[in-house]
């Protein structure tokens, strides 16, 4: 009978499966010891740098921004606006005012929300 197609069954006839094969250990610790020695020592300084520098894109730096209202607006108009401004102000400080009178044990901003809710509702 021929050997033609053989049928290989389990771990030694799977053509996958590579077998182990002996090395010497002698030869992987020489190429450990040169590959250490080789290695540049940085640091630590120099790694907190370049940790740091990658997160610079990140955060962009917050620049402030002034704008000039003369280009937009008109004088009668900015000072429509400012008493506008005013007058919302005097309104949201006098609703404040009256919710913590009434609720005292209410935090600012739960206070500063009925004062805006209240602002909205009489302004619409």
């Amino acid at each position: 009978m021929s050997n033609i197609n053989p049928l290989k069954f389990g771990v030694s006839g799977n053509q996958y499966f590579r077998q182990e094969t002996k090395e010497d250990l002698s030869k992987n610790t020489e190429k450990e010891s040169q590959t250490q020695q080789s290695k540049k020592q940085i640091g630590s300084n120099e790694v907190f740098g370049f940790l740091a520098a990658q997160n610079a894109d990140l955060i962009p730096v917050k620049t402030q921004k002034t704008v000039e209202v003369s280009k937009y607006v008109t004088p009668e108009q900015e000072a429509r606006i400012a008493d506008f401004m005013k007058g919302f102000e005097a309104d949201f400080d006098e609703a404040f005012n009256i919710a913590t009178d009434e609720f005292p044990e209410i935090s600012e901003r739960a206070a500063g929300n009925i004062a805006l809710a209240y602002i909205n509702a009489s302004y619409a």
